[in-house]
């Protein structure tokens, strides 16, 4: 139970910016007719609302339900974010506690019943670093070192590009982002954690206009223990944050 929780806590503190579905097809071969990889984060920062209506808040809340249906587990989600890099997520599990992660802008701290306080640190970190990014959907080009589009793949029924995109520490993501809206629809990664890599596939839905952007207001996250339903119910943007939330925990 304690490694579930623990597996639980990682696929939840991942980020929200926050599910079994069919596996994609290989990617087919490259065809000619491909776009860019600019050109194809380019129409996804679009499809959001744009770099001008991002730009104007600097803080962010956002509150939330998670379920695993398969365990009969329901808890919430508080997530509070500050630009440029500032964030605070917590996940309660009634019966169990909270599970706290935090990045003050340069350092990280994971805070739960299973292990305690810990500070973050080598890949773990600079992922979490890079999740913590307030302009993260402005931001993929200087978060990545380098993309590569693979192909059309499916998501689903609808067809997507698929991204392979290398990150600092070295480790390959793979971003699925609609041919037709932009929109980015699937994510895949190892998530890094003192347990060792999890794999995770994130699939973004019920994309929803608020404040001038759009925000998808249900994520299914899945990993090889179990299947997570996260659904946003209150986005709020410009409130008060002091920067003291974002203190290591005593």
């Amino acid at each position: 139970m304690k490694r579930t929780l623990m597996a639980l806590f990682i696929v939840l503190s991942l980020g929200l910016t926050v599910f079994a579905q069919e596996k994609p097809k290989e990617a087919a071969a490259k065809p000619a007719a491909l776009p860019s990889a600019d050109q194809i984060l380019d129409k996804f920062v679009n499809a959001v609302g744009g770099k001008q209506a991002f730009e104007k808040y600097t803080t962010r809340t956002l509150k939330g339900t998670m379920d695993i249906d398969a365990m009969n587990i329901s808890g919430t989600l508080e997530v509070y974010s500050k630009a440029p890099n500032k964030t605070v997520s917590t996940v309660s599990l009634p019966g169990v506690g909270d599970f706290t992660q935090i990045f003050d802008g340069e350092k990280g701290w994971s805070n739960n019943p299973m292990e305690g306080l810990r500070e973050l640190t080598g890949n773990e970190l600079a992922a979490f670093r890079r999740r913590s990014d307030f302009y993260s959907e402005l931001n993929m080009k200087k978060n990545y070192t380098k993309f590569e589009v693979k192909g059309k793949d499916k998501v689903g029924s609808e067809e997507v590009y698929l991204v392979e995109a290398t990150a600092p520490e070295g480790g390959v993501e793979k971003l699925y982002f609609a041919v037709e809206s932009g929109l980015l629809l699937r994510h895949d990664f190892e998530a890094e954690s003192p347990q060792g890599k999890l794999a995770t596939e994130t699939y973004m839905e019920e994309y929803k206009e608020m404040d001038g952007i759009k925000v998808p207001y249900l994520t299914r996250q899945v990993n090889p223990m179990f299947a997570v339903k996260i659904k946003l119910a209150e986005i709020k943007h410009n409130v008060t944050i002091e920067d003291a939330k974002f203190n290591k925990p005593n």
